[in-house]
């Protein structure tokens, strides 16, 4: 039971990275070529937040403040649903990445 346990834990690692991989192309691209088409980005941030990494967390984070240039009030929306749906997780990132003063 344990071996199945720690297969599937592997394999969904292994997924995540390979959404991420595949994410974050598609983030720099919207970044780098400026894509306004809001269904297109509001799409991808979609599918980056399904990735429960710190590196997804990051990804989805650069492309809804690019996001926030075109609609602030998306891109608002869009980090209350992060929040919402992964609180705990949310504020274990935030606590981890936060400047100490």
């Amino acid at each position: 039971m344990n071996k199945d346990f720690e297969e599937l834990a592997r394999n969904l690692a292994c997924l995540y990275e390979e959404s991420y991989k595949t994410y974050k192309q598609e983030v720099n691209y919207i970044i780098n070529y400026h894509i306004k088409d809001i269904n297109y980005i509001e799409r991808t941030l979609d599918y980056i937040m399904d990735i429960y990494t710190d590196k997804g967390f990051i990804l989805f984070l650069k492309l809804c403040t690019y996001y926030s240039t075109i609609n602030y009030q998306g891109a608002n929306a869009y980090l209350d649903i992060l929040k919402e749906q992964r609180k705990e997780e949310y504020e274990d990132f935030v606590k981890k990445y936060s400047k100490k003063y």
